[in-house]
């Protein structure tokens, strides 16, 4: 039983350490680049360095943060490359879930959306950026989880963690307000209609537009990056 007790309050400092720097990055505290001082973010923190160290472990696994042999822990850097890949899949994995959303959508279903809907209007006409992001967001991820498909909908939220905690800084430089709500707003009026062609057709749009703004303003922001990751 003391056994237990310990391993779950070990699992809690790890994370509470995870989910404090999820902000930090999510705020552009910590930078593409930058190298983690273990000590320095143990403190900030208030946990040990052993949760941290294990926090950066999660991180690593999701190619948030890369271990260096002998040197430590740094955030990974943007690569246009990478942001490419994540619009690509990101957009196969959503329209591969609209058949699934049609068919177990249901009034609850709807007014769900309808109300993540209604945060991201609110959000863009407040003009708050971190607010327009996260509900923008949660607005997809409402919408793929009507599709009951739970492991496809799990990978569609790793792809949003990588977006909003690796490039969450170019994404508000390059973010595209008016017309990405347009374009949510024909999403949603697509489910009303339960229409699977025109969701399909209005989601591939949607993710295709926002691909091509990002990754064509990020070339001219690191355009003699090189490629590896």
């Amino acid at each position: 039983m003391v056994q237990t007790q310990t391993t779950q309050n070990k699992s809690d400092l790890t994370f509470k350490a995870y989910m404090a720097i999820r902000q930090m990055l999510f705020y552009n505290e910590i930078q593409p680049g930058q190298k983690i001082k273990y000590k320095d973010l143990a403190t900030r923190i208030g946990v040990s360095m052993t949760p941290v160290i294990q926090a950066l472990k999660w991180l690593e696994f999701h190619n948030i943060v890369r271990h260096e042999s002998n040197k430590g822990y740094y955030i990974n850097e943007v690569s246009v490359k990478e942001i490419t890949e994540v619009y690509d899949t990101r957009l196969l994995l959503e329209v591969s879930l609209v058949p699934g959303i049609i068919g177990h959508l249901n009034d609850q279903g709807i007014r769900k959306l309808a109300a993540t809907l209604d945060d991201y209007k609110a959000a863009v006409a407040e003009d708050n950026y971190h607010k327009r992001i996260m509900t923008d967001m949660k607005f997809h991820m409402t919408l793929a989880a009507l599709s009951k498909c739970h492991i496809q909908v799990k990978m569609l939220q790793e792809l949003f963690d990588i977006l909003l905690l690796r490039y969450n800084q170019n994404l508000f430089y390059l973010s595209m307000t008016g017309t990405s709500l347009a374009e949510h707003e024909d999403i949603f009026n697509s489910i009303k209609k339960r229409d699977q062609v025109r969701l399909e057709a209005s989601l591939k749009f949607h993710v295709d537009t926002v691909r091509n703004h990002i990754t064509k303003g990020m070339s001219r922001l690191v355009p003699d990056k090189k490629e590896s990751f």
